[in-house]
């Protein structure tokens, strides 16, 4: 069962991870999410750009940068200015490409009181540079 916070997490972050290779503009853009979620699974370099399923008019702006330091390195655009960073194991990945596949396939459910377990490997820069641990570490 996929968490709200999730859905509001995954949906909404920036395309810039800090310490990662950026995803340039040579990254090959990605339309099909369940196209984008197997090159998360596999941590290959891609972007992707979805409309926010709860905030009209907002486009996400997903990347995948790669590997880095054993982890890969993804983040998504998010409002206000803020992003989510996250440098994913592989089974943080296997873990959020499953629920963009089930997000894509209209299935998206669940409570804010779960958080999936790879929102552990992810952080919320705010639009000033702070970090916060999304989940909850």
């Amino acid at each position: 069962m996929k968490s709200a916070l999730f859905a509001f997490a995954l949906v909404l972050a920036a395309p810039a991870f800090a310490a990662a290779p950026a995803a340039t503009e040579t990254a090959p853009s990605i339309t099909d999410p369940t196209v984008f979620a197997d090159a998360l699974d596999a941590c290959t370099v891609a972007t992707h750009a979805a409309p926010h399923p709860f905030v009209r008019g907002f486009v996400i702006e997903h990347a995948i940068a790669g590997e880095l330091d054993g982890a890969c390195a993804y983040s998504q655009t998010m409002p206000g200015g803020m992003r989510m960073e996250c440098k994913l194991s592989q089974a943080g990945r296997s873990g959020m490409a499953g629920e963009y596949r089930e997000q894509a396939a209209g299935r998206m459910s669940g409570s804010s009181r779960t958080q999936p377990a790879w929102a552990r490997e992810c952080e919320i820069v705010t639009k000033d540079g702070n970090r916060s641990p999304m989940g909850g570490g």
